[in-house]
C-alpha cells in the first residue's frame, strides 16, 4: 500500500511556483538573551513570520502545488496557505538541496559520464561509470566502476569532471515546500503563504547626542535585522515585535547545502616523508612597498568633483502599536533582509528629551570596607512631556557629547523594555570625583559618601537587592526604586554624607549564624 500511494503522489501534476511576488517579515527576537549580550549571528535564536503572496496557475484536479524558495528554516507544522479553491491535503518539506554530496549520493547505483584530461598531451577522453559507493560521505572516496574496474575518482592524481544526465528525484536548488491540493476547476489564483522560521532576531542600539545646552539630549534608535537563512528577501515589508513571547521550542532541521569532502588516500603511505617544496611567494610587505611604487608612478589624479547633495532623510518611523501585551514596530519601507547577513534600518526618533543627571553606587548589605565611585547616570521619564511617551524596547546604549566640531564618546550601556510613564536610564560613564564607602561594625552599617567637585551632586546609592527586609534604624529615610532601598542624598560641593543603618542578621548569604 506503501508503494501505491508513493507512485499515486509521483504520478501527480506538479505546478511550481518559483518565488513570492509580495513578502512581509515579522521578526521575534530571542526570548532569553540578555541586554547586553549581541546577536548570535552564527546561529539567531529568535524566529519570524513569513508571509508570501504568490500567483499559481492551478489545473482542475488533484494538483501538487511547490513553493520554490522557502526559508529553509521553515518549521512546516506552522504553513498554513489561504486561497486555494480546493483547500490543502497534505504539506511536505521537501529538504534535500542541491549540492555535490547530495548530487552524488541521489546518483548511488546510477551511471554517470567522467571526463579525463591527459597532462601530457592535453587529449580529453571521456567513459561512462557507475558510482557504487560514497563512504562517509566522501571522506572515503567516491568509489565508482568503469571499464578499467573499480576506481576512485579524482584519487589518480588526473583531472577530472563527473558530468550527469540529470537532477536526481527529490532535489532542488532552493527549499520547497510542497502542498497537494483538489481544485474543482482550472485557472489563475493567488495565495498567501504564511509560516514560522527559525534562523531570525532583531536588536535595538541607541545613539544619544547630548545637545550643546546639556539638558536635554536627542535620542535615536537603529533596529538590527539578522537572518542565518540562505535566501535573501528582497523588498520585503518588515515589522519587529518586542517584548518576551511564550515560546515553546520546536526540534526544526535547517535545510542545509552539504558539502562533498574528498579523502582519497590515508595517511602513512610511501610518499608521505618526501619532502614538499613550495612556489616561491612575495612577501606581503614587499607587495605592498611595490604596489605603493607603482602608485607613485602614475598620473596625478583629476580634480576631486563636489559630492552630490545628500538625499533628503527618510520619513520618521511611525509610533509603536499594541500587540497584546507585546508592541511591534513597523520599519515605514520596504528594505532587503539578505541572506546570511544582517541590516540595520531607523527605529525611533525623539529629539529633544529632558533628562536629570545624578550619579549612582550600589552595595550589598554584607559588603565590609568597600569603596566604589559613582556611575554617572542620565535619568529620563518615559512621557510625552518629557519627550518620550513610547515603548522602548530592549537594546544596547551610546552616549556622545557634541559640539560645533566634533563628537565625543561619554558612555555605553544597556535598558531593559521600558514601559510609558517608567524611568529610562542611559549610562554615561564613571566619575571617579565622587566615591562611597561601607563599613561594618556588628549588625550597624556606615556609609560615607564625598564629592570633590566645586557643585552640588545629587547621589543615589542602592543597598541590597529587590525584595529585601525594610533596614532599620536608618539615620535618613530610604526610598524604593526598582524594589531596592535606596539612599537619595545631594552632596553638597567640595562635602560629604553619611548614613547609619541595621540588618536583621550580620550572616553573607550562605553562612550560618
Amino acid at each position: 500500500m506503501l508503494g501505491l500511494a508513493v507512485s499515486l503522489a509521483a504520478a501527480l501534476p506538479a505546478v511550481s511556483s518559483p518565488a513570492p511576488e509580495r513578502v512581509a517579515l515579522t521578526i521575534y527576537r530571542a526570548p532569553y538573551r540578555g541586554t547586553r549580550i549581541p546577536i548570535n549571528l552564527a546561529a539567531p535564536d529568535g524566529f519570524a513570520l513569513i508571509t508570501e503572496t504568490r500567483t499559481v496557475t492551478l489545473p482542475r484536479g488533484e494538483t501538487m502545488l511547490r513553493f520554490i524558495g522557502v526559508a529553509d528554516g521553515i518549521i512546516p507544522a506552522s504553513a498554513i496557505v489561504i486561497g486555494l479553491p480546493g483547500g490543502t491535503v497534505e504539506k511536505n518539506r521537501d529538504a534535500r538541496l542541491l549540492s555535490p554530496a547530495s548530487l552524488i549520493d541521489g546518483t548511488l547505483g546510477r551511471q554517470v559520464t567522467v571526463r579525463r584530461t591527459n597532462l601530457a598531451t592535453g587529449k580529453v577522453t571521456q567513459e561512462s561509470a557507475t558510482i557504487v559507493a560514497v563512504p562517509d560521505g566522501g571522506r572515503g572516496g567516491v568509489v565508482m566502476r568503469t571499464t578499467q574496474g573499480i576506481e576512485t575518482w579524482r584519487c589518480p592524481g588526473l583531472p577530472e569532471k563527473m558530468v550527469f544526465d540529470g537532477v536526481p528525484n527529490g532535489l532542488s536548488a532552493k527549499p520547497v515546500l510542497s502542498v497537494t491540493t483538489r481544485s474543482p476547476r482550472a485557472g489563475r489564483v493567488t495565495v498567501r503563504l504564511s509560516y514560522l522560521a527559525s534562523g531570525f532576531d532583531w536588536n535595538a542600539s541607541y545613539v544619544a547626542t547630548l545637545t550643546p545646552g546639556g539638558t536635554t539630549l536627542d535620542l535615536f534608535a537603529w533596529t538590527t535585522l539578522a537572518n542565518a537563512n540562505a535566501q535573501s528577501f528582497p523588498n520585503a515589508q518588515v515589522q519587529v515585535v518586542a517584548g518576551r513571547l511564550n515560546q515553546q521550542r520546536v526540534q526544526n532541521l535547517m535545510m542545509r547545502a552539504q558539502s562533498l569532502r574528498l579523502q582519497c588516500y590515508p595517511r602513512g603511505t610511501t610518499t608521505s616523508d618526501l619532502p614538499v617544496i613550495q612556489p616561491y611567494q612575495r612577501p606581503a610587505r614587499e607587495m605592498i612597498e611595490m604596489s605603493a611604487m607603482r602608485m607613485d608612478l602614475r598620473a596625478p589624479p583629476a580634480m576631486a568633483v563636489p559630492a552630490p547633495p545628500p538625499p533628503p532623510p527618510p520619513a520618521p518611523p511611525p509610533p509603536p502599536e499594541d500587540l497584546g501585551d507585546l508592541k511591534l514596530y513597523r520599519v515605514p519601507e520596504r528594505v532587503t533582509v539578505a541572506a546570511n547577513a544582517q541590516k540595520q534600518v531607523a527605529l525611533l526618533v525623539q529629539p529633544r528629551v529632558a533628562f536629570e543627571k545624578l550619579y549612582r553606587v550600589a552595595f550589598q548589605s554584607w559588603s565590609n570596607d568597600v569603596s566604589a565611585a559613582a556611575a554617572i547616570v542620565l535619568r529620563m521619564k518615559n512621557d510625552v512631556k518629557d519627550g518620550l511617551g513610547v515603548p522602548l524596547p530592549t537594546g544596547t546604549t551610546t552616549l556622545y557629547q557634541a559640539d560645533s566640531q566634533r563628537r565625543l564618546l561619554l558612555g555605553m550601556g544597556a535598558i531593559r523594555d521600558v514601559a510609558k510613564g517608567e524611568p529610562v536610564r542611559i549610562a554615561a560613564g564613571v566619575s571617579e570625583q565622587i566615591v562611597a564607602r561601607q563599613t561594618i561594625q556588628g549588625k550597624q552599617r556606615q556609609i560615607t559618601a564625598t564629592n570633590a567637585n566645586p557643585f552640588p551632586a545629587p547621589l543615589e546609592v542602592a543597598i541590597g537587592n529587590a525584595g529585601d527586609p525594610d533596614y532599620r534604624d536608618t539615620s535618613a529615610r530610604l526610598e524604593r526604586i526598582d524594589g531596592v532601598q535606596t539612599w537619595r542624598v545631594t552632596l553638597p560641593a567640595n562635602g560629604s554624607a553619611g548614613l547609619t543603618y541595621t540588618v536583621a542578621d550580620a550572616c553573607r548569604p550562605g553562612q550560618l549564624c
